[in-house]
């Protein structure tokens, strides 16, 4: 195992984890929010969160959106990744990755 990466699916953007955690008990939820990527070789995060996209388009997934620590390593991951900045929030902030 290289990378992990933990997903929700919600019918909104949480901006926190308690607001995530009740969202993503329906049923309807169709936006992925990655909430946790984890890597141990470089690069292997940027990859997994690539494939989450690429899973999100394949199942109609409307947004991938992540729901990220008010830290600058998660603000520069994304933002290297080529998410953009959608929230900050009083302890998270989020993230929005384009979906084709």
């Amino acid at each position: 195992i290289e990378a992990i990466i933990c997903v929700a699916f919600c019918p909104e953007i949480p901006y926190t984890v308690r607001e995530m955690d009740y969202m993503s008990r329906t049923e309807d939820g169709n936006i992925a929010i990655a909430y946790t990527v984890w890597s141990r070789k470089k690069g292997a995060g940027k990859e997994i969160v690539k494939k989450l996209g690429e899973w999100c388009n394949k199942n109609h997934c409307s947004r991938l959106v992540t729901l990220s620590p008010l830290t600058t390593m998660a603000t520069h991951f994304h933002i290297k990744n080529g998410a953009k900045q959608v929230h900050i929030n009083d302890i998270t902030q989020n993230f929005e990755y384009k979906l084709n």
